[in-house]
């Protein structure tokens, strides 16, 4: 049987900060766990490498999880918290 299609993204330091990441949002599937899923978080964004406050969101579509990711941006703002909005990761090409 098929998994579902669904995208998520995660957000580090979100309890007290000092600095909130928010990652960009990704496709992935159901069958995919979240601790999978903070890994690969992990290892593409070096700046969570460090981060033991994270949490993974998940979303059926694209607008919703776009949608969550500008409502927490300016929820963090709004507690005087800096955000900083992650950028997709460049991929590494071989020579």
């Amino acid at each position: 049987m098929a998994q579902n299609i669904i995208y998520s993204h995660a957000i580090g330091n979100w309890r007290n900060g000092p600095v909130v990441y928010i990652t960009p949002l990704i496709e992935t599937t159901e069958a995919v766990t979240k601790p999978q899923l903070i890994e690969r978080y992990k290892n593409e964004y070096p700046l969570l490498k460090d981060v033991t406050d994270i949490d993974v969101l998940l979303f059926g579509t694209t607008e919703e999880g776009e949608e969550s990711r500008r409502v927490l941006k300016l929820k963090y703002g709004m507690r005087k918290l800096e955000v900083v909005m992650l950028e997709e990761p460049v991929p590494v090409k071989g020579n």
